[in-house]
């Protein structure tokens, strides 16, 4: 059985993935996600997919690490960071190259073969408004939320719930606090929606789900609370410690169900556990980094993708 790693071969979560498929007797096959940005050979002949000369019809399967999308070239100037010259040129290529690989990608699904995830499935959980309404609707408590581009209504939130910070609609930027210059600048919200929401204060929890199981449960620790733990250099650095996590028997359901909606087969989940004992849901992801906890407590997250990818039952952790 051969089974695709779509990512950086100098990646160790692919690396770590790759180790686990070769002791489940699967042969692994790297597929570069930026093999046509460095101008390797790929081809699609009468519907037949070559990567580099070598046939790759016959995957049973793969793990999407990362899935590339069209982007702007940009450059940093005194004034800001603005566009390349040539970003026009950039930006075409890109979306032929992106083009490309969903299309590839999506055959493979079409042909039997499991991805973790596929691109249907990652493309969703970039629209933050559906996964909130998907943990909604199994139940989950979600911060209180308002996605606007209407400086009027922002400010009518910010009086009624106090405590804001607010992210982009797709992600892509450590969320901030919705105070000072960020307050005195709404005007600019609008060109384009974003995401407000009551703060919560609590503990950083993460949970990796494989299929309906749950492998790793933790809380992020850091010598200091930051508001968004991504932004902590500690945890930058990979100085960050993990505490096991025991979660209720409710809240695995709800990380089950609102997986199940987003259609994803492994997911991140980020919780909030409150000082007075609330299980507050903030989003999936669909490709977490989670190889620093694998490391640190042993928990075989890896493994778990392995398994998915090669259509075995995941092993439940050993508690």
């Amino acid at each position: 059985m051969r089974i695709g790693i779509f990512g950086s071969e100098n990646d160790p979560q692919c690396l770590a993935i790759a180790k686990e498929l070769r002791a489940l007797g699967a042969d692994d096959v790297l597929l570069r996600y930026d093999a046509l940005e460095a101008r390797l050979p790929l081809s699609v002949l009468d519907g037949r997919y070559l990567y580099r000369g070598v046939d790759v019809d016959d995957l049973q399967g793969a793990y999407l690490k990362a899935i590339p999308a069209p982007y702007a070239p940009t450059v940093e100037k005194t004034t800001g960071e603005v566009l390349a010259d040539d970003w026009f040129a950039s930006y075409m290529h890109s979306r032929e190259r992106a083009s490309y690989y969903v299309a590839w990608l999506l055959e493979l699904q079409a042909r039997g073969a499991r991805l973790i995830n596929a691109p249907h499935a990652a493309s969703v959980l970039q629209y933050k408004p559906f996964q909130l309404q998907a943990l909604k609707r199994v139940g989950a408590r979600i911060p209180r939320t308002l996605i606007s581009n209407d400086p009027d209504q922002i400010r009518d939130f910010k009086a009624e719930v106090k405590d804001v910070i607010f992210k982009p609609l797709m992600g892509g930027a450590i969320t901030r606090k919705l105070e000072g210059e960020a307050l005195d600048q709404l005007e600019r919200v609008r060109n384009s929606p974003v995401i407000f929401q009551e703060c919560i204060d609590g503990d950083d929890l993460r949970v990796m789900l494989a299929h309906d199981t749950i492998v790793s449960s933790v809380a992020i620790r850091t010598p200091q609370q930051h508001l968004d733990f991504r932004d902590d250099p500690a945890y930058a650095d990979g100085h960050a410690s993990y505490e096991p996590v025991e979660l209720p028997a409710q809240v695995q359901q709800f990380c089950r169900g609102a997986a199940r909606l987003c259609n994803l087969a492994f997911a991140g989940i980020d919780i909030k556990r409150t000082a007075s004992g609330e299980w507050v849901f903030l989003e999936l992801n669909s490709s977490p980094i989670y190889l620093d906890v694998e490391w640190k407590l042993g928990h075989r997250i890896s493994r778990a993708i392995a398994e998915l990818c090669v259509g075995k039952p995941v092993t439940p952790p050993d508690r």
